[in-house]
């Protein structure tokens, strides 16, 4: 599986091409950048989990030489390396993978405007290791207040689509809101990924008036949870409750009733306000003792958004902000849970954001060979962890031929 698989990201996404282009700072490396990178990347692949594990498959002899060369570098050379790389050419690695699939048509239009949600992850907190560009809080632990250091991170990630779609991550400087994060990252998105989404869906931290301008100057339109955060506007939208009649549907086991409110506007954004309110029922039927049982919950939301009913109907608006959820299940759940997000693999900020980079790489191509390569009765046996599990067990069934289209190991003694 593990050659299919490399076989598979050379003819859709010419793998080796871009592997070749990775460069560091050492001044006479023994070991290529492209070798100690992909030792990283089949870590990441094969749900190793930590740096040690993979350089313990690596130091068995002649193993995994077809994929790294003969010369196979330890965990501190990995970790020295990553610290070292420029994260730009890992960005463009996974801008040309994202520009390969929306050319395959894998990106097809769910509604009539495309959504990419941003939100931020925590990464690893520690009351004892830290460094310069850490974040910091006080917390209370055994009625004692300490610090704790961690680093964060804004993510900006395509919603609506069977494959999860990571396009970048920006890191949160120490003292820095998320929301200048955030437009840091959306000016890099927005050059790399030219009409790949026409909106932003995030929870209320990003209903602010300067983030408000911020993407309507640059041509993007806003979909965000409406809390307490803007109160005037949640109660000028509350006021009109009992006048606007409700819509109503149902969705699966949810049934829906939607107030669809335009017209606010909120001081210094130069374009008027949409109020989503819904109440929505939720039937749960599970067995409990031998015996069926019915649960019912209640829920209620409010979003607010630049998006007119012209050009969003309710229906869609209401799903496209629901689907702001799936970068915290799809993809921070599932790749702490599962892909070891969250592990500390060298503490230093380029190399966190090189290994974050690689993580999300790893995860997308798997997903993509996955969905796009296996066939339904292929996908019937395994989920795409089991799929990882048979490419670790592949990793050691490859005979001596290099996979990659390219020279692994550098000339000399």
């Amino acid at each position: 599986m593990m050659r299919r698989f490399c076989a598979y990201l050379e003819k859709v996404f010419d793998f080796s091409r871009h592997v070749s282009g990775l460069v560091d700072a050492r001044q006479r490396p023994r070991i290529t950048t492209a070798a100690v990178w992909l030792s990283g990347f089949l870590m990441a692949v094969t749900r190793a989990g930590s740096l040690n594990a993979i350089a313990g498959v690596l130091r068995v002899p002649r193993r995994l030489e077809s994929l790294v060369g003969s010369r196979k570098p330890s965990a501190d050379t990995i970790a020295r390396v990553f610290a070292c790389m420029d994260a730009a050419v890992l960005r463009g690695m996974l801008r040309a993978v994202n520009q390969q699939l929306k050319r395959n048509k894998l990106l097809p239009l769910r509604w009539p405007l495309r959504f990419a949600a941003l939100d931020e992850h925590e990464f690893f907190p520690s009351r004892k290791r830290c460094c310069p560009q850490c974040c910091q809080r006080r917390i209370t632990v055994n009625g004692e207040e300490v610090i704790e250091y961690y680093h964060a991170g804004v993510v900006c990630y395509l919603v609506g689509y069977e494959i999860p779609i990571p396009l970048d991550v920006e890191l949160i400087g120490p003292g820095e809101v998320e929301t200048a994060a955030a437009q840091r990252l959306l000016l890099r998105v927005l050059e790399n990924y030219p009409r790949f989404f026409d909106a932003i869906v995030a929870d209320a931290a990003y209903l602010q008036i300067p983030f408000l301008r911020f993407c309507l100057k640059h041509r993007l339109d806003v979909v965000a949870v409406l809390k307490k955060n803007q109160l005037g506007l949640l109660t000028d939208a509350t006021a009109l409750l009992g006048i606007v009649s409700p819509r109503t549907w149902d969705r699966g086991n949810v049934a829906v009733q939607a107030w669809d409110m335009e017209g606010f506007t909120l001081a210094n954004v130069p374009a008027p306000l949409r109020v989503l309110h819904t109440q929505e029922c939720i039937t749960k039927r599970q067995y409990h003792n031998g015996s069926r049982q019915v649960r019912k919950e209640s829920r209620q939301w409010y979003w607010a958004t630049t998006i007119s009913p012209t050009r969003l109907p309710v229906e869609a608006l209401w799903e496209a902000a629901h689907a702001r959820w799936e970068i915290e299940n799809d993809l921070f759940h599932n790749m702490s849970t599962h892909w070891s997000l969250d592990h500390c693999y060298a503490h230093e900020p380029t190399a966190i954001l090189n290994f974050i980079l690689t993580l999300f790489l790893a995860f997308l191509l798997v997903q993509t060979f996955y969905h796009r390569n296996l066939k339904p009765s292929l996908r019937a046996r395994f989920t795409v962890i089991g799929l990882t599990d048979e490419l670790r067990i592949g990793l050691g069934t490859l005979g001596p031929a290099c996979v990659w289209a390219i020279t692994l190991s550098l000339p000399g003694p």
